[in-house]
C-alpha cells in the first residue's frame, strides 16, 4: 500500500470523527446524529461503505473489497464489516470494539495480525465470512449527501496537510553536495535487512488467477495455493475439493469455479512482485 492511499484513509476516518464530534452541529453531520454520534460504534458498514467509494473515486485502478462477517457468541449474534485491498486489511472501526484499543489502517492478510485473529475467531465458530457489494445504500436517508461531505472534509484535510509538508523558502544554510564516498548508496544495515525479510514472509505472493462467485455475481480475483484451500486476494478462502467458501455447505453461493483456475505467466507475476516491492 503506497503512502499516499494510507494518507487518504487516514483522513477519511479524521472526517468521521469530525462529523461524529466537533463538526457534528452542522446540519449534514446533524441530519445523521443517530448513525454517527456514536463512533466507531456500529458505524463499521457506513464508514468501510464509504471509504471504498472514496478509494475507487480518487484512483480508478483500485480495487478494494467489502468484507462482512457475522457470528454466533454466548446466544448474541455478532457482526463486524472490513475492507481489504491489495492484499491488506483496513478495519476504521475495530476500537470500537474493548480488546482492540487503535483502528487498522493497514493489515497484510498473512500477517496473523489483528483482523486475521478476529476472522480465525470467527471461522473456529462455524460463522460466515463473505464479500458485499459497493453502495451508499447502507446509510440511511440521502446517503450520498453524507458521503460527499465525508469525501469534501477528507480532501480538505489532506490538502491542508500537503501544505503544511511544503518547505519554506530559507536560506541554504549547509552544502547540498554528496561527499564522493557516498555517492554509491548506503547498505542497509541487518536490522532492515531482518525487516524486509519479516514482510516478505508475511506477504506471499498470489500464483493463479479464477473466478469467484459471491451472490451469483461472478468477478475474477488473485489467488494463491495452500494443501487443501485457494486463497483469494482479499482473504477468503475456499476448498480445492469442491471450490465452496471454508465456513459454508457444498452448495454455498459463495464459491470458486475450479475449472477457471489459471497459473498467472510470469510476465504477470513480475509487474505483482513489483507493486508488492514498491508497496514496502
Amino acid at each position: 500500500m503506497t503512502p499516499e492511499i494510507k494518507q487518504r484513509i487516514q483522513a477519511f476516518r479524521r472526517a468521521l470523527e469530525l462529523a461524529a464530534g466537533e463538526r457534528a452541529s452542522e446540519p449534514v453531520p446533524l441530519a445523521w446524529h443517530k448513525e454517527l454520534g456514536s463512533f466507531p460504534f456500529g458505524c463499521c458498514e457506513l464508514a468501510s461503505q464509504g471509504l471504498v467509494k472514496y478509494l475507487r473515486d480518487h484512483d480508478k485502478t483500485l480495487f478494494p473489497y467489502v468484507i462482512a462477517m457475522q457470528w454466533n457468541e454466548e446466544a448474541d449474534i455478532h457482526g463486524h464489516v472490513i475492507v481489504a485491498l491489495d492484499g491488506e486489511y483496513i478495519d476504521l472501526t475495530i476500537d470500537q470494539f474493548e480488546d482492540y484499543k487503535d483502528w487498522i489502517v493497514a493489515e497484510p492478510v498473512e500477517s496473523c495480525g489483528q483482523i486475521g485473529s478476529l476472522l480465525r475467531k470467527v471461522r473456529q465458530l462455524k460463522g460466515s465470512i463473505t464479500t458485499r457489494n459497493v453502495t451508499l445504500d447502507v446509510i440511511p436517508h440521502e446517503g450520498h449527501k453524507l458521503y460527499g461531505w465525508l469525501r469534501a472534509t477528507a480532501d480538505n484535510l489532506l490538502a491542508a496537510s500537503e501544505q503544511k509538508r511544503k518547505p519554506s523558502r530559507m536560506p541554504q544554510l549547509v552544502s547540498m553536495d554528496i561527499l564522493p564516498q557516498y555517492r554509491a548508496g548506503t547498505v542497509a544495515g541487518a536490522s532492515d535487512k531482518a525487516t524486509n525479510v519479516s514482510e516478505q514472509k508475511n506477504r506471499q505472493p498470489m500464483t493463479h488467477t479464477g473466478t469467484i462467485t459471491e451472490c451469483y455475481q461472478p468477478r475474477e480475483v488473485r489467488l494463491r495455493e495452500t494443501a487443501t484451500q485457494w486463497v483469494s486476494e482479499c482473504g477468503l478462502r475456499f476448498r480445492k475439493a469442491t471450490g465452496a467458501a471454508v465456513g459454508s455447505g457444498v452448495w454455498s453461493a459463495n464459491r470458486l469455479d475450479l475449472k477457471s483456475i489459471r497459473e498467472i505467466q510470469p510476465a504477470q507475476k513480475e509487474i505483482d512482485l513489483n507493486e508488492t516491492s514498491n508497496d514496502e
